[in-house]
């Protein structure tokens, strides 16, 4: 991933190894060097802190953000804030001759227009951030914590679920605020996996994850159980309208068709699913257990 980005802002990297040296060169050649004894050390050290900050600032955005107006901003803005801290820092150890005092005047000058461009960078981040969390909101359910996150499905794991639950459970015995909870197993994955390969079948659990997320209310919320199980949360729902959402989610999995080298392939286009409602009282881990219980009864019975 790192090495598709520096491709991708290859121009931006080129830019960024120009402007450093460009700047310590132009300090170094119209100063003369301070003498040891002269050098403030905690300025020094306050102030390379911060050139070293806003460094770190501009490889991170280069190495996580794709190209766009939000990315040049945030690129722009930070290397003009390096350059002024950079200047700041190299002021300590240089001082700049008579005949080039104007490059002591210049060096908060940069950090302006930095700030600047830095402001618009964040309102149009806003605005994209406002799309995101409209997209994400059936993984996240306002809360983001992206160390629960699955790496092959990109949705949240079991634990993440687990505390969306237990919320629920409170909002049920306090409240009388139905929920229910609906599991979906991919049939015959086992086999699908022998068939294909691993590579293939973490594809269709992808693919089968972004099924559902796409199938499911504005309301809800999807994670990666375990393995090739999906459960989904519905609050505020009864069981009759979410047997019928999860109905409907089934229909779309079973029409998706995954690909081999152009070619659709077979042996995985089913799902087992089963709903449950919360019931006042119960705990997270019975409520887990019974449809993980009934779920594998009407497994075996099929």
């Amino acid at each position: 991933m790192q090495q598709s980005f520096f491709k991708l802002h290859k121009s931006l990297w080129v830019i960024l190894s120009v402007i450093i040296p460009l700047t310590i060169l132009t300090v170094i050649s119209n100063s003369t060097l301070k003498s040891f004894a002269t050098i403030d050390w905690v300025d020094c050290i306050g102030e390379g802190g911060i050139a070293f900050m806003t460094l770190l600032w501009l490889v991170a955005t280069l190495l996580s953000r794709p190209k766009g107006k939000v990315t040049l901003l945030l690129f722009f803005g930070l290397s003009a804030l390096h350059i002024s801290m950079l200047m700041d820092f190299l002021d300590e150890f240089y001082r700049f001759d008579s005949a080039n005092t104007w490059l002591s005047a210049f060096e908060a000058f940069p950090a302006f227009i930095g700030m600047i461009l830095m402001s618009f960078a964040m309102y149009f981040w806003y605005q994209e951030q406002q799309i995101l969390n409209f997209m994400l909101l059936k993984k996240e359910r306002f809360y983001r914590e992206y160390g629960l996150t699955d790496l092959i499905s990109g949705l949240y794991r079991a634990e993440y679920m687990k505390q969306q639950i237990d919320k629920e459970l409170l909002a049920l015995d306090h409240h009388n605020i139905a929920f229910c909870i609906a599991l979906i197993d991919i049939k015959d994955f086992s086999a699908f996996n022998a068939k294909y390969g691993v590579t293939k079948a973490n594809s269709l659990l992808a693919d089968v994850g972004q099924i559902i997320l796409l199938n499911l209310r504005d309301t809800d919320l999807v994670c990666r159980y375990a393995s090739d199980r999906f459960i989904v949360l519905m609050p505020n729902t009864n069981l009759t309208t979410a047997k019928q959402v999860i109905s409907q989610v089934a229909d779309r999995v079973s029409n998706h068709k995954p690909y081999a080298q152009g070619d659709s392939i077979s042996g995985c286009n089913d799902v087992h699913w089963l709903c449950v409602q919360a019931q006042k009282g119960e705990q997270q881990k019975g409520i887990l257990a019974r449809i993980n219980e009934q779920l594998n009864t009407q497994k075996s019975a099929a």
